[in-house]
């Protein structure tokens, strides 16, 4: 593979392949062989950079979307898909008291919209409406009604495969599952692998090898290296 400069590297996944490609004149191909040699995950479009994603859950959602200039709704869907817990309730949260007028918007209204207009965080309205058994609203549309093997499967199967069998979005049963409470299988699975042992692995071997050991995803493996600044073997 054609070599790259050392700060192109340092790079890899923290831009586009196709921006780092026109900065060291190369083409794309380059950018993303070397980026996959090394186990690295292209960038994420838009907001979420490294420093951003680490705030997903640390506030509620309205007020890091308020903080990083995007909706609310784009910071609930990408701290879904990430299985990262909802920030606790707010003090003022936990004083509210839902009037019969706020209660008649639940299943009427989005709950991103009336999270706005009450100012509480999405997952909280969510939890709210779906304690009631009331159905979410979707672009105009009453949601589908779950039934009890559904929902059985939440928590016990992955999002994605739970949305094959139902034939609707991940987007959708991952939102389903976080409004009840329940842990995200994968992050509960792959928290389980590591541990002092298992640390002990990253930067011994490439990730891989490591990441096939542990029935894990290569980038798995090379997140979790990274987070701890482990570097990988031979560099």
């Amino acid at each position: 593979m054609a070599g790259l400069s050392r700060r192109a590297v340092n790079r890899l996944g923290k831009v586009n392949d196709r921006q780092l490609a026109a900065e060291e004149s190369v083409p794309v191909a380059v950018i993303r062989n070397q980026r996959r040699a090394r186990g690295i995950p292209p960038a994420i479009r838009g907001n979420w950079t490294p420093q951003n994603t680490a705030l997903l859950g640390t506030m509620p959602d309205a007020q890091l979307a308020a903080k990083l200039g995007i909706t609310a709704n784009a910071v609930f869907s990408r701290r879904v898909r990430l299985g990262i817990k909802p920030f606790g309730p707010s003090s003022a949260q936990k004083r509210h008291r839902w009037t019969k007028r706020e209660l008649g918007w639940l299943g009427k209204l989005s709950d991103s919209e009336i999270a706005r207009r009450l100012q509480l965080d999405q997952s909280t309205v969510a939890t709210r409406r779906v304690a009631l058994g009331i159905a979410a609203v979707q672009k105009g549309r009453t949601a589908r009604v779950w039934t009890k093997s559904e929902l059985a499967m939440l928590g016990k199967l992955t999002d994605s495969e739970i949305a094959r069998r139902m034939k609707i979005s991940r987007r959708k049963v991952s939102a389903k599952r976080l409004a009840l409470g329940i842990p995200n299988p994968v992050a509960v699975t792959q928290a389980k692998r590591w541990n002092e042992k298992t640390l002990a692995l990253l930067g011994t071997k490439p990730d891989e090898v490591i990441a096939k050991r542990l029935k894990l995803s290569p980038a798995s493996v090379a997140n979790k290296r990274r987070q701890l600044g482990i570097a990988a073997p031979g560099r």
